[in-house]
């Protein structure tokens, strides 16, 4: 490792290759790397917190401002927003300016316009009611179609998006393979656009999965490649920046089950799975490829597994010191671009915790925090420029 950390060594250059081959970023030599080949790596600047309350009147979304050097974080002018109806996660769009937020309080999508310099929220459109409740979006990176799973039956809801940045919805819903009832948990598409993941949720005592689909960019149809059974309630996944692995947090059966990507056809290899704590809420992977982090949202307590990645499989190991200790209930998590910060919601708790991540990923609590936010906070989502 000495020798590839000299510049001067003919294999720092080509470690250097092999990593950036990869990723449009790598840690090397006890810092981030960018590829010269992508665009310049944002900076994060907003925090969104969505606050989904005990009833319509409680709920809010919460906005505050990311300092990018010691990751604490104020609360913007006008904060907390009550511009929606109990809103679940939240999905902004590529240039940070509008904002799509699902509402359980009436079963519609809100649209929302996010200022770029001050972080104030506006409504844009007047919200689009569905036919079942929805809980996690998601927004193909081409921009052109919004997704969003239903929490009460085994379906996902199809979006248009047109050029003021209006819904329209695409019929018929797309439905499922639960394999036995449940319904639909987090959605998770890969960078390039080409394959939507979907956590499956599961009858009681049933094991469920993640379904796969193709996306047809044209039309915005889904067609479904595989199912693939883990454990009892996948509730949430996560996909490695760089493509290769999938990961599936089963919330009943409290463990996560590793998948190797075919990026091509974007098929999954199953690996070995591993325990994480008590109902594993929400699953995310750095930027970096290095670590997964998975929120413990049981209730009267509240912890994040870390794992590091095996390279080569996508297989995990603890942290050394997982699970670290947070706010009771998280359910949210979000990384900054520079894998330097993760943040999360901590529903029982009514606040936010921020942590560091250091080089072997245990999470270092941050100064400043727990912060408060609204009544029972749930997604959180960094907002980067």
């Amino acid at each position: 490792m000495k020798n590839d950390c000299d510049p001067n060594h003919p294999s720092y250059i080509q470690t250097l290759t092999i990593l950036l081959g990869v990723s449009d970023s790598a840690y090397f030599c006890g810092k981030v790397v960018q590829s010269p080949f992508v665009k310049k790596l944002k900076i994060p600047r907003f925090l969104i917190v969505t606050n989904v309350g005990l009833n319509s009147a409680t709920s809010s979304i919460s906005v505050f401002r990311i300092n990018p050097n010691t990751g604490e974080i104020s609360q913007v002018s006008g904060s907390p927003f009550q511009l929606t109806d109990r809103p679940r996660f939240s999905a902004t769009n590529s240039t940070g300016t509008v904002v799509y937020v699902p509402n359980i309080g009436n079963k519609s999508i809100s649209v929302l316009n996010l200022n770029p310099e001050t972080g104030s929220l506006s409504l844009k459109h007047s919200d689009l009611v569905l036919s079942s409740t929805p809980y996690s979006l998601a927004l193909d990176p081409n921009g052109k179609y919004l997704f969003a799973s239903s929490e009460q039956n085994p379906e996902i809801h199809r979006m248009a998006i047109d050029s003021s940045d209006q819904l329209t919805i695409l019929t018929p819903a797309m439905p499922t393979s639960n394999p036995s009832g449940g319904s639909v948990g987090r959605l998770s598409f890969d960078s390039k656009g080409k394959h939507l993941y979907v956590g499956l949720t599961s009858a009681p005592g049933n094991n469920a999965g993640i379904q796969v689909f193709s996306l047809d960019s044209s039309t915005g149809s889904l067609s479904s490649i595989n199912v693939y059974v883990t454990g009892i309630n996948n509730l949430s996944l996560g996909i490695s920046a760089n493509g290769q692995f999938v990961y599936g947090s089963n919330y009943t059966s409290e463990n996560v089950f590793p998948f190797l990507r075919d990026v091509n056809t974007g098929t999954l290899s199953i690996q070995t799975s591993i325990s994480a704590g008590v109902a594993p809420g929400y699953t995310i992977v750095d930027p970096l490829n290095r670590f997964v982090y998975v929120a413990n949202s049981g209730t009267g307590q509240g912890t994040i597994s870390a794992y590091s990645i095996q390279p080569t499989n996508g297989t995990l190991a603890p942290v050394n010191g997982s699970p670290f200790s947070t706010g009771f209930s998280p359910i949210g998590l979000s990384i900054d671009p520079s894998g330097k910060y993760l943040y999360s919601s901590n529903t029982e708790g009514g606040n936010i915790a921020g942590f560091s991540i250091s080089e072997n990923g245990a999470l270092i609590p941050l100064a400043g925090f727990p912060v408060t936010a609204g009544t029972s906070p749930f997604s959180i989502e960094i907002v980067s420029y």
